[in-house]
């Protein structure tokens, strides 16, 4: 299941193609993704081509910020028994 969930990811992160290309009403599916922001920042360095949109910046932060949070909750309520589990 966790192959099939990163080969998804990576479908899903514009490392290829532009997100550019990307139609608009799909726009924001790859918006959440927190990845997406970066590579088009990391494109438009490189190559001089690509967007770079704010909002899309903004999300990314959100996104990223909001899994580590859960993360950290979620490791400090079982890291008392982590060790039994593993």
């Amino acid at each position: 299941m966790i192959g099939f969930i990163e080969r998804l990811g990576m479908y899903a992160t514009p490392v290829v193609y532009p997100l550019s290309i990307v139609p608009a009403k799909w726009k924001w599916v790859f918006t959440i993704n927190p990845i997406a922001a970066p590579m088009e920042i990391f494109r438009y360095a490189f190559l001089g081509k690509g967007t770079i949109e704010i909002e899309a910046f903004v999300v990314s932060w959100g996104i990223t910020i909001s899994i580590l949070l859960a993360g950290l909750l979620i490791f400090h309520r079982v890291e008392r028994n982590f060790i039994d589990l593993v």
